[in-house]
């Protein structure tokens, strides 16, 4: 592909820029494989856990010590998430992908070698730094490398990263966790911390990072690969340098006290990250194989756990082939109203279920309300991947001014790894209870969703990032795109 292209007709340009920025969106979506390997291999693992350590009776505090064993890895993603904004800014987006694969390999590995649960918790906290690092940079670095008309799609990538490493890990779920080789499991992860390394060190800075440190040149160079030719680089680097200019010497606190265009752009952000877990999708996928046992499908749980997370991984295609066709929000509606129902069909199908929404685990035989537990089930794991899925991370990612970009994504990266702790903490003793009732609550989490979404959200399909803060001014949340 030539440094410089020359030719200049939209098809060319389309192409060419497609080409770079798909390849830079894969590698930063490496992150993402770490992030959903995470989820995965901790549901398929759990019982070889508890095996090892002598947790398999489900008294209190064993209960206690597998939840925090699952959720400990989300305490390390919290705190690398809050860093990472800081370091982005640093270091820059590339270099934190590169620190968050490091920490991801030593804690994999760390787990796999850990002989108590306490070394179990601490390494999974540094896993989940890395993560944590990854899930602020990498839809940060894509966001800021792809050009507008691609954005939605290229940023999307990240959701379907994060699908393809639940999928990995539950599919090697099948053949390990029977096999009781859950250490090699967490093992393998280290090869994709290694990967993200390697394949970042490979990849050019953020040309926006490059703009505020007063490295145009390079900055120009790398805007005419991914905006496709030299013209539209020049506009869009001067655009870059207009915004960075505006913004120099602000820094959060100054620019957040400046005007409500900030205040409702992080609200948004915050409240999206924190409802994205709130919907219940990581429930799902943590204790899957729970829920699945408990409707009477003993023996298959994991294989239909791994159809669940290949379904999720199919399904964000389709997110990434509309995003930019359909726009953000019809999306993140459509998909947000077809998970809540998914959800209150499986809270309406448990109270038919035997033994006060339990089900018979003594048998493989399931009734027609196990089934449509599960189909419902897997609706929502659909809608789920159609929607809040990938445009979470996107609509993070491209809301917030350049000069505060990486702080703001780094704080609602956070209050998402909030949500998915206290999911990770409270749902195994809820779906143990009644997991009718987890779904009912989950349901009532998306309602809210959809209003949320409705009133405060813009339109962004299209727009270049250095004016999407307009729409947050003035009237704000009633402007769209």
């Amino acid at each position: 592909m030539p440094t410089n292209p020359t030719s200049n007709s939209p098809k060319e340009v389309a192409s060419r820029s497609a080409q770079y920025t798909v390849a830079v969106a894969l590698v930063a979506g490496l992150g993402g494989v770490m992030f959903g390997y995470d989820i995965g291999v901790i549901a398929d693992a759990k019982k070889g856990v508890e095996k090892a350590f002598g947790l398999e009776t489900n008294a209190g505090n064993n209960l206690l010590v597998i939840q925090t064993i699952v959720s400990s890895v989300l305490a390390g993603s919290f705190l690398g998430a809050l860093s990472a904004g800081r370091l982005c800014d640093k270091i820059g987006r590339r270099w934190t992908n590169v620190w968050g694969g490091g920490f991801f390999v030593v804690g994999c590995l760390g787990c796999a070698l850990a002989v108590t649960p306490s070394m179990m918790i601490a390494f999974r906290v540094v896993m989940g730094i890395g993560v944590g690092f990854s899930s602020v940079a990498g839809p940060l670095y894509i966001a800021e490398i792809a050009a507008p008309w691609s954005r939605g799609a290229m940023v999307s990538l990240y959701q379907l990263a994060i699908t393809v490493g639940i999928f990995l890990a539950m599919l090697l779920g099948i053949w390990l966790t029977p096999s009781d080789l859950w250490r090699l499991a967490f093992g393998l992860g280290a090869i994709l911390g290694a990967g993200l390394i390697l394949g970042m060190l490979a990849m050019p800075p953020s040309p926006r990072w490059l703009v505020g440190k007063g490295r145009d040149t390079m900055a120009l160079s790398v805007l005419k690969r991914t905006m496709g030719s030299i013209p539209a680089a020049e506009e869009e680097l001067e655009a870059i340098k207009q915004k960075v200019e505006e913004e120099s010497g602000t820094n959060f606190l100054k620019a957040l006290a400046s005007g409500r265009a900030l205040k409702v752009a992080l609200v948004l952000a915050i409240g999206l990250a924190f409802l994205q877990q709130a919907s219940g999708i990581n429930a799902i996928f943590y204790y899957a194989p729970e829920i699945i046992e408990g409707i009477g499908l003993k023996d298959i749980e994991f294989k239909l756990t791994a159809a669940l997370s290949l379904v999720n991984l199919l399904a964000t295609f389709i997110a990434i082939y509309l995003v930019d066709r359909m726009g953000r929000r019809p999306l993140l509606i459509g998909g947000t109203i077809l998970m809540m129902l998914g959800q209150i069909v499986v809270g309406i199908a448990y109270l038919w279920l035997p033994e006060m929404g339990t089900g018979d685990t003594t048998t493989n035989e399931v009734s027609i309300a196990g089934i449509i537990i599960l189909a419902a089930i897997f609706v929502s794991v659909i809608a789920f991947a159609c929607s809040l899925g990938p445009l979470v991370w996107l609509v993070i990612s491209e809301i917030f001014p350049a000069g505060v970009r990486s702080v703001c994504v780094g704080l609602a990266s956070s209050a998402n790894w909030v949500g998915n702790f206290f999911i990770a903490q409270g749902s195994l003793s809820l779906v143990d209870y009644n997991a009718g009732v987890a779904f009912w609550i989950f349901a009532g989490f998306n309602l809210f969703t959809i209003a949320f979404v409705w009133y405060l959200m813009p339109e962004t399909k299209g727009v270049e990032l250095e004016k999407i803060e307009d729409f947050f001014k003035g009237n704000g949340a009633k402007e769209r795109a």
